[in-house]
């Protein structure tokens, strides 16, 4: 039953990269947290009053989405080597905008219809601020940006013959246009993020051919590395929340410090993706490689549902203690997305999350040799 509903064994079976999987396990993990958190703003005491919670949530902020962008780099050369500009294009369209469109319609058409309990006023312009203006909507702003940098990259490399190198110093041009429309509040709607992050996705490439070196495995997995590493990381992101929690802003870096974001969220990916090769040789927490397979879907679906859970605990059962709304949203909001993936898909219903079909499993014939033979 657990296999049916979670998948896990499928995807435990996977031989490669499985530190792809831990790294988006540890991120969207991260990212269900900061939304719960934001959510219990208004509830009861607010969750800002639990200050080791808020200090959390700022911690480990800057590095989450910079780190998909990244992950997501690192694997365009391959790609674009065995598909070509026209397939990976149409895979990102199928894969990813496809989903946008979807889920963020399916999130605004419930905001709409439940609008006295809805913490977002929504209206039908909306569904236009998918393409244009997609920060407006929640979280769907990264699939927005994921998709028209991923296919911006691509045609760059493609048809501009850019090598990684030339991508980050065309990268560390675009983020500079975007910090200073950040820093000088200039609004430019979807090309902000495009722009801002375009950056982590070179950065991304340039260092694919070095992490995907077998031969520098032995660095990525190793104690020592971890434990080197770790002083940096927490003393950088220490100094990124201390910044934004003097300026009451959890943007306040982001915002009007993008150099020093950079930096925060360069060192803390990194340490992410190290942590990550770390898991995968201890081969410990599986688990993560799970909810990492279903990141994508977690994404889209876990606003709506740790939302409808936060309204339902608060409103129909007044529970308003902190702890306890972020501990179960924080589950729901992970494992129901991944059960309601794979019930969706064994119904035949896979068109809710893209519009390539899956392809059935090859199951291959038995040699006759192997075949029982009637009366043995």
């Amino acid at each position: 039953m657990l296999n049916f509903l979670f998948n896990s064994q499928k995807i435990l079976n996977r031989s490669r990269y499985p530190w792809i999987d831990y790294a988006r396990g540890i991120t969207i993990l991260l990212v269900v947290y900061r939304h719960v958190f934001e959510g219990l703003a208004n509830v009861g005491e607010g969750s800002g009053s639990y200050e080791n919670l808020k200090y959390l949530n700022i911690f480990f902020f800057s590095f989450r989405m910079p780190l998909f962008f990244i992950v997501s780099g690192i694997f365009i050369g391959s790609s674009l080597t065995r598909k070509g500009i026209g397939e990976y294009i149409g895979n990102r369209f199928q894969t990813i905008f496809y989903p946008l469109m979807v889920w963020g319609s399916i999130q605004i058409t419930l905001q709409l219809l439940f609008a006295g309990y809805a913490s977002a006023a929504r209206s039908p312009f909306d569904y236009l601020n998918l393409l244009i203006d997609p920060r407006k909507i929640e979280q769907f702003w990264y699939l927005n940006a994921l998709f028209f940098v991923s296919v911006l990259y691509a045609l760059v490399h493609f048809y501009g013959k850019a090598r990684a190198w030339q991508q980050v110093v065309l990268g560390l041009i675009l983020y500079s246009i975007s910090g200073y429309c950040l820093v000088n509040r200039i609004h430019i709607g979807l090309l902000n993020d495009i722009l801002f992050f375009y950056l982590f996705f070179a950065i991304g490439h340039l260092f694919s051919d070095w992490v995907l070196n077998t031969k520098n495995h032995a660095i990525l997995t190793s104690w020592r590395t971890t434990l080197i590493a770790l002083p940096f990381f927490v003393l950088v992101q220490h100094y990124f929340t201390y910044l934004n929690l003097l300026h009451e802003d959890d943007y306040y870096v982001q915002f009007q410090r993008p150099v020093i974001f950079a930096v925060t969220a360069l060192i803390g990916g990194a340490y992410v993706i190290q942590v990550s090769f770390l898991l995968q040789k201890l081969n410990v927490l599986r688990f993560l490689r799970v909810i990492g397979y279903h990141s994508l879907y977690i994404y889209v679906m876990h606003l709506m549902i740790t939302s409808a859970i936060r309204s339902g605990l608060v409103k129909l059962f007044g529970i308003e203690n902190i702890p306890v709304l972020m501990i179960v949203s924080v589950t729901m909001g992970v494992v129901l997305p991944i059960i309601l993936y794979n019930l969706f898909e064994k119904m035949g219903a896979w068109w809710l999350f893209t519009l390539k079909k899956p392809t059935p499993p090859v199951v291959k014939p038995v040699p006759a040799s192997q075949k029982m033979v009637v009366g043995n």
